[in-house]
């Protein structure tokens, strides 16, 4: 009973912080579609460099303070140590704030610079500028949701994240608009305004919560059990020994992404004069790239490689991400009273519930990358880009849930070393491929996609080994990817079926989504990818069989 409801608990949480992160990824995508028709593919390249740094920096102060703050506080909570729990959330935010602060101060200062070294000729230095502030209010936040996930409490992360993504998404857009006059660089600086606005109403959401259930919080501090005595000084260290590995494990994806528009910037240009000199300037996905100049067309191939391909990627990563971060605390207060047959089994269950949603979300965004981006966007711009690399989605969902596994076990390390390696061997893949003009941008989206594969295979080659755990990995895998093939073939024929009766319509794909959805969970149940025990688990799954069973 104990372990069913324990993972009860791993869904439920999941689940509301899966709820959060999609719904504020689709205000997300929904507020992209009016900016990126402001800005153009050129714009949001700008825009994405950018943010790329911004996103690097926090890093180091809020990337991991969710999830390693969330198990420290988890362990205490576990044995009823509520003060001590309490005081390990303090000193996390007085260090990281402190971080936050100089690195917010070196940001402001050192903008141009920092343009200039990784982004030559791309002039972000003011929206990078813009985006300084940001740090420090995002760092609070990071805090405040470790504190409340650490206590199984996954609600307020929810609710302020969309809070956050609807201000940012108003203000992004009317702000980029008023600048519009402007240069283009102003007009983008605008937009990231908006990041910092959206990140202030989310901190205020935290704190009205957080006061809230302050009276609770009281009550439960008083009987509080006592943990270990612990000076302040261990705590920071057990804190930094969380963090100082999971910055980079926990963030491979923006360190990459960091890297890749870098190289491009760098790099890019040279393959590009080569194919306009050799007439093979179509191998670039860029419409009428020949009337363009050389910056001009990198410029707009960082744009759709930055909002096209990698923000609707980052839909259903996102989510898996975060299903990755709801175990951590279940996963860590399981190992914290040694029950290690506990742990192996929410272990399966996280990998299993990260490939249900990553499966369908790879064979759909390959299949349907265009008329996606059809209704998404004005232009029908960097559909290919999406399509080639879709598929990175599972192997991307089985790094980062190996990779939060790691940290709830208390092995961070291991996956900041994996991350390394995998980091290193795609740094090296990207010189090669963009040394080769016919690859262009695509040999950056295939080194990405080689880089999580090896990320995923290092962490769960190490948890196997550690925990003697054994993964079906036709169950785990081979089901959820053979429902999603056949759920991809179905609506694939459905989707030209109705092209083809009916009048061309970029609404078509919104009634195909749906039957998707519908022919994913038949085919899940007839392949047993999904099982009846997997439903059990769900919120309201009892109902479902029962409907299923009448």
């Amino acid at each position: 009973m104990r372990s069913t409801t324990n993972h009860q608990s791993i869904v439920k949480g999941a689940m509301i912080l899966g709820i959060g992160v999609f719904l504020s990824r689709i205000i997300g995508l929904v507020y992209r579609i009016p900016l990126t028709n402001i800005l153009g593919d050129e714009g949001n390249g700008l825009y994405s460099v950018a943010f790329q740094v911004y996103a690097v920096v926090l890093t180091f102060t809020a990337v991991a303070m969710p999830n390693a703050l969330s198990k420290l506080v988890a362990e205490r909570e576990a044995v009823e140590a509520y003060q001590d729990a309490y005081r390990v959330y303090k000193i996390a935010m007085i260090y990281s704030v402190s971080f936050a602060m100089l690195f917010s101060a070196v940001l402001w200062m050192g903008a141009d610079k920092i343009a200039e070294v990784l982004f030559p000729g791309q002039e972000v230095g003011l929206p990078i500028r813009a985006l300084a502030p940001t740090v420090v209010i995002a760092t609070i936040m990071a805090n405040m949701r470790g504190y409340f996930q650490g206590q199984s409490n996954m609600a307020p992360t929810t609710i302020s994240q969309i809070i956050e993504q609807i201000f940012n998404a108003l203000f992004s857009v009317v702000l980029a608009y008023m600048f519009l006059d402007y240069e283009l660089v102003v007009s983008v600086t605008g937009s990231t305004l908006g990041t910092g606005l959206g990140a202030v109403a989310g901190l205020i959401t935290l704190i009205s919560i957080y006061w809230w259930d302050r009276p609770k919080t009281k009550r439960k501090l008083r009987r509080s059990k006592t943990y270990k005595h612990e000076s302040s000084a261990v705590i920071l260290r057990q804190i930094l020994g969380m963090i100082i590995p999971v910055v980079i494990s926990t963030s491979v994806f923006a360190i990459i992404t960091l890297i890749d528009n870098s190289m491009i910037a760098r790099s890019l240009p040279k393959a590009i004069d080569y194919l306009k000199t050799n007439g093979l300037l179509h191998l670039v996905p860029v419409p009428e790239g020949d009337t363009l100049t050389t910056s001009q067309v990198v410029k707009q191939l960082l744009g759709q490689f930055s909002v096209k391909y990698f923000a609707l990627l980052n839909v259903p990563i996102s989510l898996i991400i975060q299903l990755g971060g709801a175990a951590i605390p279940a996963i860590a207060a399981s190992m914290a009273v040694k029950d290690y047959k506990d742990v192996r089994k929410k272990v399966k269950l996280v990998f299993k519930i990260g490939i249900l949603v990553g499966a369908p979300s790879a064979v759909a965004l390959t299949l349907f990358a265009s008329p996606i981006i059809g209704l998404l966007f004005a232009e029908i711009t960097g559909d290919k880009l999406l399509a080639s690399g879709a598929i990175g989605i599972v192997f991307i969902a089985l790094a980062q849930l190996s990779a939060g596994i790691l940290q709830g076990i208390g092995k961070p390390n291991i996956a900041t070393i994996n991350a390394v390696v995998a980091c290193v061997i795609k740094v090296v893949v990207n010189v090669i491929v963009l040394g080769i003009p016919a690859l262009n941008i695509y040999g950056v989206i295939h080194s990405t996609t080689l880089c999580y594969l090896i990320y995923a295979a290092l962490n769960i080659r190490y948890l196997k080994t550690y925990l003697k755990i054994q993964l079906n990995w036709n169950k785990l895998l081979v089901r959820p990817m053979l429902s999603a093939v056949i759920m991809g073939a179905v609506s694939y024929g459905l989707y030209y079926t109705l092209l083809a009766v009916f009048p061309p319509s970029r609404f078509w794909i919104l009634v195909i989504i749906p039957i998707a959805v519908i022919i994913y969970f038949l085919t899940g149940l007839a392949t047993r990818a999904i099982t009846k025990a997997d439903i059990l688990y769900m919120p309201g799954g009892r109902k479902l069989i029962a409907f299923f069973e009448k």
